[in-house]
């Protein structure tokens, strides 16, 4: 019986060890974190990891918001492969049968000199729905997104 308890825990151990090494995005830095939202207050942030598939595939995720508040939201795509799109919907504003504004896209926008995008919103809708577009055979990587928001009297 303690021949089973000894090799379980080995097996255990071997596991919990093995999952860590392969654990490619790390979390956020409190510097980083500040260096990307400046003059703005931290309000939330994210980690996404991005995996090789062999079919395309689009991850989402929504952010509630407060009215009358301007966000700051930034993409850190230091780490983000080729091959995927963001794309950001103002939920609040509806075009017809799930069509929503969109408010931004990587496609078209330009990455900062640090590989990041960053977008200020003003007044915002309650809700924002954040996607990845990812096409098949994309190697992986990582999507860092930070929320901030701005107090009146700091607006930059």
């Amino acid at each position: 019986m303690p021949l089973k308890k000894t090799t379980l825990l080995l097996l255990f151990l071997f596991l919990l060890g093995s999952s860590s090494t392969f654990a490619q995005c790390e979390r956020l830095s409190n510097k980083r974190i500040y260096q990307l939202l400046g003059a703005s207050e931290y309000d939330n942030s994210r980690i996404s990891e991005i995996k090789t598939l062999d079919y395309s595939m689009k991850e989402e995720y929504q952010i509630d918001l407060f009215k009358g508040v301007v966000y700051k939201l930034v993409f850190d795509v230091s780490e983000m492969p080729e091959g995927v799109v963001i794309n950001l919907h103002d939920i609040g504003n509806k075009r017809g049968v799930n069509k929503y504004e969109l408010v931004f896209s990587s496609e078209t926008a330009e990455k900062t000199k640090d590989d990041t995008y960053e977008i200020t919103l003003e007044f915002p809708q309650k809700k924002l729905m954040v996607s990845y577009d990812i096409i098949n055979d994309t190697k992986p990587g990582c999507v860092a997104f930070v929320l901030g928001f701005y107090f009146k009297n700091r607006i930059r």
